[in-house]
């Protein structure tokens, strides 16, 4: 089922939209549910994986799961796991 919306754009923002479609040579319309649709879905994995790592039983287990999920990207000195109680 598709719904009809109307959506009121400021026209710096139609015209970057209409740039970036042009170059990823899609219609405006195809564009615009393209971005969304994997906004939405950036936005659902993490919660996913937010969930499974609140859910780990362990410290251990939680990095152990976070390893599993990005295996080749260094950690940055500044990252750190906060204690439970912070």
């Amino acid at each position: 089922m598709k719904a009809i919306y109307t959506l009121r754009l400021p026209e710096e923002l139609r015209g970057k939209i209409e740039k970036e479609a042009k170059q990823s040579k899609m219609s405006i319309n195809q564009y615009i549910l393209y971005t969304l649709t994997k906004d939405i879905s950036y936005r659902e994995a993490a919660r996913a994986l937010k969930n499974r790592i609140k859910q780990a039983p362990s410290r251990e287990e939680a990095l152990s799961l976070l390893e599993a999920i990005v295996p080749d990207v260094p950690s940055l000195p500044e990252d750190r796991i906060l204690p439970a109680n912070s």
